[in-house]
């Protein structure tokens, strides 16, 4: 609104020649709009030099309308005095200077003021005293209020005015937008600097503002006095602030909460309440380390891998004060036990996700051992043990993936194909069947193959059948045919006389046999085959080459695989007097012969 009735005050005066009644309304508006700032009646923020510019104009136009009262009062002895001339006994009409209101216009507390007729002597009087009053020199402003109530008693708004000046002088409180020029601009340049935090200039431009209201008579100024405590104020915070971060930065935690926490509570800025915000949570963060760390028992991994993530944050934060130092070797110590259950429980729960019956169980299991990994990543990265791991398990998950994938195309192409003979739903699904046949999506798609097995054997055992009935007739007709021909090559029998002589007995001596020596067979050396022991190990374990693990590893054999007792000179034992088998697993890539505890061979 200020900015509008600066516009229109500027238009008027631009013109050559202002008309009267514009010069009054445009006064009159801005007379009671600054009145209202001042006696805060309005709270619209206004800015500093469109309140000056405002206050230069009113009295631009003040000065207008004093300059035409002067000229008519000058102008007024030398017109012509006509023949007829007014009677002694008139009285001169008085000059009405005041202004005129529209019927449009809004009621306002000053409008009985302006409204009514003043004596000239007091509107000017009137005038250098609102100068003096809106320039913030109280002090000669309320000489000249007095003078202007002395000419007229009832004048409102020079007794208002005058009391608004005499309790400025009085206690100090004088609002922004009614200090002087000078005095304005450092006041405002004070509160920027403030804004930025830099407060010495902030007290600089202040100091300057209390000159420039001493200069104007004004000594006292409560506005100014406050925002000077409240720099001293923001300086001793900032001053405590800063030895907080001093001592965090040596590792005094506490310490540094202590005296961030208590220029936060001077003055209650958002850095600094923030800043005590965070040291608080990590404080509470130590306090969680230390309570996992110092737990009794198996410590969760997970726990364990989210105090890690906490602890790194907070050396990177603070470097390697005491409190992290001595909870970074604490963890340390405990890193190793539950690293090495964590690997076996990774290995147990890849063994479950192989052995699986359903699709569900196993991406379920495999999931499970992907989120443990990440927590042995977190706790233990870039080790050569979890790369092997990890590639396992997502090379096992890829796999539950392609079958479930294959699954869901076998789907689709058996709602293609014909129900009786869906071959490619078949070929398909070959793999994920016979890895997954008890799945209730693997059954389901059985159920719909059915026709297959019957259409694919059904045409097997009619054409078997029907090789079987040619094959008879064929080898009927060879045989019959062989037959025949063995008939026609064979001679018909003849009847013939023949002459036949009778023997007669003659005497022939008697051959008398000679005993000849016979061969005694020597006997032989038949050996005796070596009985073979064939065990099955009870859990996963690794074959090493010598009895027992601190020699080398020389395989992993699974749980539930076959191994071949290999026989040796002499039991061995262990350093724990554990009696050690020489053993031969053959697996799908390479076999495997080494030592296991015989504690884990079950015999059948």
């Amino acid at each position: 609104m200020l900015k509008d009735l600066i516009l229109r005050a500027q238009s008027v005066l631009e013109q050559t020649i202002p008309p009267e009644q514009e010069l009054v309304e445009i006064e009159n508006a801005l007379s009671a709009y600054l009145e209202a700032l001042a006696t805060e009646r309005i709270a619209e923020p206004v800015d500093f030099t469109e309140l000056e510019h405002a206050n230069r104009l009113l009295r631009e136009v003040r000065r207008e309308r004093s300059r035409r009262l002067a000229e008519t009062q000058l102008n007024a002895p030398s017109e012509p005095q006509g023949p007829q001339k007014a009677s002694a006994s008139e009285k001169p009409l008085p000059v009405n200077v005041s202004p005129q209101f529209n019927e449009d216009d809004t009621y306002d507390p000053l409008r009985k003021f302006l409204s009514s007729s003043h004596d000239p002597e007091a509107e000017e009087t009137m005038d250098s005293a609102e100068e003096a009053f809106y320039a913030g020199n109280y002090q000669k402003a309320i000489p000249l209020f007095e003078n202007v109530l002395q000419i007229e008693p009832g004048c409102a708004r020079a007794q208002e005015h005058h009391d608004e000046a005499e309790e400025f002088m009085r206690t100090g409180n004088i609002p922004s937008v009614a200090l002087p020029p000078e005095a304005g601009k450092a006041y405002g340049k004070a509160q920027s600097a403030a804004r930025v935090f830099r407060y010495q200039t902030a007290l600089d431009y202040l100091d300057e503002a209390f000159a420039s209201l001493k200069e104007s008579g004004i000594n006292r100024w409560r506005e100014g006095e406050e925002l000077r405590q409240d720099l001293e104020n923001q300086m001793q915070a900032h001053e405590v602030y800063e030895e907080g971060l001093a001592m965090l930065r040596q590792g005094d935690l506490q310490g540094g909460l202590a005296k961030v926490q208590t220029a936060a509570s001077a003055v209650a800025l958002p850095e600094y309440v923030d800043k005590a915000g965070e040291i608080r949570d990590d404080l509470a963060a130590i306090n969680e380390i230390t309570d996992v760390v110092n737990l009794s028992g198996n410590i969760p991994a997970d726990k364990l891998a989210e105090s890690r993530t906490k602890l790194d944050r907070l050396s990177l934060k603070y470097g390697e004060i005491p409190q992290v130092s001595r909870l970074r070797n604490r963890m340390d110590i405990v890193l190793p036990a539950v690293i090495e259950a964590l690997v076996e429980k990774i290995h147990r729960l890849k063994a479950q996700g192989d052995s699986a019956s359903t699709l569900k169980v196993a991406k379920q299991v495999y999931a499970g051992a992907e989120e443990a990994l990440s927590t042995l990543q977190s706790l233990q990265p870039d080790t050569a043990e979890g790369h092997t791991v990890q590639a396992e398990i997502e090379s096992a998950s890829g796999e539950i993936q392609a079958f479930e994938d294959s699954l869901k195309q076998a789907n689709q192409a058996l709602n293609a194909e014909s129900r009786f003979f869906p071959r490619n739903a078949y070929l398909i699904s070959k793999a994920v069947r016979t890895r997954f046949p008890e799945d209730p999506e693997v059954l389901d798609l059985k159920r719909h193959l059915r026709w297959y097995y019957i259409t694919f054997y059904g045409g097997i055992g009619i054409a078997g059948f029907l090789l079987i009935l040619i094959l008879w007739f064929g080898g009927n007709g060879i045989a019959n045919a062989v037959q025949k021909r063995q008939l026609a090559m064979t001679p018909s029998p003849t009847i013939t006389a023949t002459a036949t002589t009778t023997p007669t007995i003659t005497l022939t001596p008697t051959i008398t046999s000679t005993p000849t020596p016979e061969a005694t067979s020597t006997p032989n050396f038949t050996p005796t085959a070596t009985q073979v022991i064939v065990g099955v190990v009870t859990r996963d374990l690794f074959a090493y080459s010598g009895c027992y693990e601190s020699t080398n590893q020389n395989g992993k054999i699974p749980e539930g695989g076959e191994v071949t007792i290999i026989a040796i000179p002499q039991r061995v034992f262990d350093d724990l007097n554990r009696e050690c088998v020489l053993v031969e697993y053959k697996g799908e890539t390479r076999t495997i012969i080494g030592y296991i505890l015989i504690a884990d061979i079950s015999i059948p």
